[in-house]
């Protein structure tokens, strides 16, 4: 650490002879001066060094110890379960309210298809001596119709059709743990890159239906 020399001044006292040098902050200091500079170093080291390494082997074994769902990360991960859950409810919501709609509307349809037909038939009721069996087969056909249409929108095979689920959502994308590189100060004069972790998440979860399909969006970044 320290080198002598008969030259020079001390830089504690300002008195000559200032026989050791200091290699690490390049001053000269008389004996009795470089003696305390050497304290004052071993001073610095034990609260700078030693009591910084300390705290950081602490933060380890109290991280080896604890239950690492307590961690922040673990908290992102679970507001976006639940913002997700939010997300696919309001969506099948909306697909249910939808097929209500596309149901009832089916509904009115063979309502109304089914009135003259109705009518027709009780116009005959009171005219059986014209019935011949070309009416007969004529509106069983048109009966057997409407009811073959309405039992396939009701049936459950159907109901496939009517339901189109989206199978583009890559789920191991949706949300995942990216590592990312921070800046930490090495010890010396140059710095290295420490690695992290954060979550990153889609901003939303893509959604059709048969009555209004929308193309499906492509995954993004949350955090």
């Amino acid at each position: 650490m320290a080198t002598d020399n008969e030259s020079n001044i001390c830089s504690i006292c300002n008195n000559p002879p200032a026989k050791l040098f200091c290699t690490g902050c390049k001053k000269y200091f008389c004996r009795k001066d470089f003696k305390e500079h050497e304290q004052q170093l071993s001073i610095r080291f034990d609260d700078e060094i030693r009591r910084s390494h300390d705290e950081l082997r602490d933060l380890i074994q109290k991280l080896e110890k604890s239950n690492y769902l307590s961690l922040p990360v673990f908290d992102q991960i679970e507001q976006w379960k639940q913002t997700t859950i939010n997300k696919v409810e309001k969506a099948a919501e909306k697909v249910r309210h939808e097929l209500i709609q596309l149901i009832e509307n089916q509904k009115i349809t063979i309502i109304e298809q089914l009135e003259p037909i109705t009518k027709e038939i009780r116009s005959l009721q009171g005219e059986e001596d014209n019935i011949v069996e070309t009416d007969i087969d004529r509106l069983q056909k048109k009966i057997n119709d409407m009811r073959q249409k309405l039992e396939e929108f009701t049936q459950k095979d159907t109901n496939k059709n009517i339901i189109v689920n989206d199978d583009q959502i890559d789920w191991n994308r949706l949300i995942y743990v990216r590592q990312e590189e921070q800046q930490s100060y090495s010890g010396h004069s140059s710095y290295s890159t420490a690695p992290t972790a954060s979550v990153s998440t889609s901003t939303t979860i893509p959604y059709k239906s048969s009555s209004k399909p929308e193309p499906a969006p492509k995954p993004g970044m949350l955090f």
